[in-house]
């Protein structure tokens, strides 16, 4: 049986109504030999598990499915009981599960099944999941890992990378009560490059994801010594760091002063500092440019701002737009143009109004508002798709799009894939991206395809490749 330890962890989910809850994360790390390995990581939430009595208190029971597919091939395949720790007075906390395998270089399909054996529930859930070769011409990062803390120890479980007891802190979004960002990361092929033994620099720092300007006064090093794997533990004062979305920046540096590697890691922060006075705080509104923001159109209006808005907003939004305080809207809806674009908010409200009204014209529905459909938000998010394919008849396949960025923030070569399953509407929902953050789906072309296949195996390998079916080579080709 497993052994479990208590963390706190919160990214991505698999989770159904009445069914249990759980969070999934990885990280890549690589051995002295440059095998590569995924740490896997799950959160149980427990008030969605059914407990029975043991001595002492309660317990619950869970059975574990994890696995690897290359190529539409099982290359890793684990299935084991997880039990619970010992729960007391009906006070139940959330448990957790890490493992460890080890992958060649390639790119995954990931399944996780996730069975309560008391209740006999299950969820299920699929990402793609990319192993990279670690090479050995320069230094490399393995993946950072947010944590809570970390602690010497000689203790040898899942838990323990190097010598160190991690609490992973496994989601990127940082609330007003967190004073400080600490991580966890390794760096490899140091001796090759560097020199055994020889010192450097690694350097982090804070910067602003959306205008690359170091945060001033967040900055950090440490002196390191070349070996085979250099483990790095590192943290940052983050309390007057305002809200808004921000990038871990790290650098390796030798004795020559050269910056020889480098690396980021996307964060949100939520602060006090701010946060009150965009969402809450009654404003004096006088600006000609909110002429057209009335009280029939300011819901409107504020619904489509959400796409731009930091995620730690939406949920103010949201409730917001459930009430008829059309007052409270525009004081929001004010107060967020004024931070946005605070020296013009009038000149940027405009162009992004015009950015909805083309969502209008090209995305609306019977049903929905341009904006309310996946097109129309990935338009107001990331802008106009720089290459499109429309393939409204392509045979055993629905209507679909595929979409391609040169350049989202600070990835580049971005594609999105939608759909139109009901043959009647306008909607497009979206099918796949690899974009961090929306929706993957490894089996998309699967999905694409039951227009003439509607009882097809999802887990037939052999199922995408369909009579006249182009979909995989224009997703490949678009932008090369």
């Amino acid at each position: 049986m497993k052994k479990i330890a208590f963390i706190f962890i919160l990214l991505f989910s698999f989770s159904a109504t009445a069914k249990p809850k759980v969070f999934f994360n990885y990280k890549t790390f690589y051995t002295p030999t440059k095998d590569a390995y995924v740490t896997t990581m799950l959160q149980f939430s427990s008030g969605t598990l059914k407990y029975f009595a043991v001595e002492g208190g309660l317990q619950s029971s869970i059975e574990i499915t994890q696995i690897f597919r290359l190529n539409d091939s099982i290359v890793m395949a684990d299935k084991y009981k997880l039990d619970s720790p010992l729960m007391k007075d009906s006070l139940v906390e959330d448990f957790f599960d890490v493992q460890n395998y080890g992958l060649e270089a390639g790119i995954y399909n990931y399944e996780l099944v996730v069975t309560d054996l008391t209740s006999g529930e299950s969820i299920t859930g699929a990402q793609s999941l990319e192993i990279k070769a670690l090479g050995n011409s320069e230094v490399k990062f393995s993946d950072v890992e947010f944590i809570q803390s970390a602690n010497k120890t000689e203790e040898k479980n899942n838990f323990v990378k190097n010598g160190f007891f991690l609490l992973p802190y496994m989601t990127n979004y940082y609330p007003p009560e967190m004073e400080k960002i600490a991580f966890y990361l390794e760096l490899y092929n140091t001796t090759e490059v560097i020199g055994e033994n020889e010192k450097f620099l690694l350097t982090y720092s804070i910067a602003d994801n959306r205008t690359g300007e170091n945060f001033e006064g967040i900055f950090q090093y440490q002196r390191l010594s070349a070996a085979p794997i250099v483990p790095v533990l590192g943290y940052l004062p983050i309390d007057k760091v305002p809200s808004g979305d921000f990038d871990l920046i790290l650098n390796v540096i030798n004795k020559d002063n050269d910056t020889i590697s480098s690396d980021q890691m996307f964060f949100q922060r939520r602060s006090d500092q701010n946060f009150d006075a965009i969402s809450m705080e009654a404003v004096d509104i006088d600006a000609s440019w909110m002429a057209d923001v009335t009280g029939d159109s300011v819901a409107y209006y504020l619904g489509a701002t959400m796409h731009i808005a930091p995620r730690y907003e939406y949920e103010t939004i949201r409730k917001m737009l459930k009430t008829e305080d059309t007052t409270s809207m525009k004081e929001y809806f004010y107060s967020f143009w004024k931070q946005t674009a605070p020296t013009n908010p009038g000149f940027e409200w405009f162009k992004f109004r015009k950015q909805i009204w083309k969502t209008e014209k090209l995305f609306a529905t019977q049903i929905k508002h341009g904006w309310e459909t996946d097109r129309g938000r990935i338009w107001l998010k990331y802008g106009a798709p720089n290459q499109f394919i429309d393939r409204p008849n392509e045979p055993s396949a629905y209507p679909y799009q595929i979409w391609h960025y040169y350049r989202i923030g600070q990835r580049s070569d971005i594609r999105f894939v939608f759909y139109n399953p009901d043959l009647v509407t306008n909607d497009y929902p979206m099918l796949h991206s690899d974009m961090q953050g929306e929706l993957q789906n490894y089996r998309w072309q699967n999905e694409l395809h039951k227009r003439d296949s509607p009882s097809y195996n999802p887990d037939d390998p052999g199922g995408s490749s369909q009579y006249g079916g182009n979909s995989n080579l224009y997703y490949n080709e678009i932008g090369r």
